[in-house]
């Protein structure tokens, strides 16, 4: 799960908001923003049969039928081939039985197309289409798992990432209500790439139903995750700027041997010389640039210079901000360690866990500290504080 910042800085200082009409819901509105702002779809029915309503147009849509949706001002113009051509307010298609999925594809973007599960809602927006799939939780958890965590992995593994997915949803609930939907389905919330018809990830999901992660007075928490933490997690106030009493840097040895574990790259000593300039630092001597870290730190130093290893980061696209510096000739060797932000689950280092024999309950007790399981309909409510952002 990428984050962005200042979402991960707002989720940190302010409480959220359970909206218990939710929670006892089994439908939610995702946001499919991934399909990059289209203005021009192109709707299939992958499987089944679909009620559509679109203005007066009230039709049943079956298997291998396709309709071409462009935005039009406030409006959108649908086509189909046998009921020709009509300019609506929306478009609302509705399975007629449960195994029923569509693809939705944007044509102006090459492969750009996803299948999904539950219904879907098309509107104008204000400079592209809207576009809504209404699924039950579980579907949608299990598309999350699966664009989260991968195939790869046993049972306790994809229970424990369906616990994280499950409870960063309640605690985002309404992140989108705004929008018109609850969640989006890029890293600004949690990926979803549309259905998976992987059994191990249904039965994680299922054997996990209605369980998130709480602190000890029953308030749901932020639990993060990463590919790999190379042998250590991060504390959040390194990352964040602020610390939370759950998430506490671990030794792991778990992942030590995990593909994401190790990473370098060369890049030349003028251009890292200049890069560290551009940001207050005077150079005087070559063999001042090295730079070791044994384990995790905050910043990059040099005498009395110091600057974000996290800023470092970003700016040079590195794996992770764990990473240790050396001279070879006129080259300079970055030598790192993980793959992520690093704080909270390893995801490397749970899926070796959970091939080892360990519990669901063991790898979330091991990667967040004095945290329990319970259901959503026994999580305490707390009152919502608007944001800016």
């Amino acid at each position: 799960m990428l984050i962005d910042k200042k979402l991960i800085i707002l989720s940190i200082l302010l409480i959220f908001s359970i909206n218990n009409s939710y929670c006892y819901s089994t439908d939610i509105r995702i946001g499919l923003q991934s399909l990059n702002r289209p203005v021009s779809l192109t709707v299939g029915i992958h499987k089944g049969e679909f009620y559509m309503k679109a203005g007066a147009l009230n039709i049943k849509l079956e298997e291998n039928d396709n309709i071409l949706i462009n935005r039009a001002g406030d409006s959108v113009i649908l086509s189909h081939l046998k009921y020709g051509t009509v300019m609506v307010d929306s478009v609302v298609l509705t399975p007629l039985d449960s195994m029923a999925c569509f693809l939705v594809r944007n044509n102006l973007i090459k492969n750009d197309k996803y299948e999904y599960y539950g219904s879907l809602i098309i509107r104008s927006d204000l400079t592209s289409l809207l576009v809504i799939n209404e699924i039950d939780i579980d579907r949608y958890l299990m598309g999350v798992v699966q664009a989260e965590a991968g195939f790869r992995g046993g049972l306790e593994y994809f229970k424990t990432q369906a616990l994280l997915a499950r409870t960063y949803l309640y605690m985002n609930i309404n992140k989108h209500s705004s929008d018109g939907f609850n969640i989006c389905d890029n890293t600004h919330c949690q990926v979803y790439k549309g259905r998976s018809e992987e059994e191990i990830i249904k039965n994680a999901v299922s054997l996990t139903r209605g369980q998130v992660l709480v602190n000890t007075d029953s308030m749901l928490v932020f639990t993060p995750f990463h590919s790999n933490c190379g042998g250590e997690t991060e504390s959040p106030d390194n990352v964040w700027l602020s610390s939370m009493p759950h998430l506490v840097k671990v030794t792991d040895p778990y992942c030590s041997f995990s593909g994401n574990a190790r990473w370098s790259r060369y890049i030349a000593l003028d251009e890292w010389i200049e890069y560290l300039e551009d940001h207050g630092y005077h150079h005087n001597n070559n063999n001042d640039l090295a730079f070791n870290q044994y384990t995790r730190q905050k910043e990059y130093r040099i005498g009395d210079f110091t600057y974000p290893l996290t800023n470092i980061r970003e700016d040079w696209g590195f794996k992770s901000a764990f990473f240790s510096v050396t001279l070879r000739d006129s080259t300079l060797y970055i030598e790192g360690r993980g793959y992520g932000h690093g704080v909270g689950l390893c995801q490397e280092g749970a899926r070796v866990m959970a091939d080892r024999g360990f519990s669901m309950n063991e790898i979330t007790g091991f990667y967040f500290n004095n945290l329990i399981i319970i259901d959503i309909k026994d999580v305490k409510p707390v009152n919502i504080i608007n944001s800016p952002f």
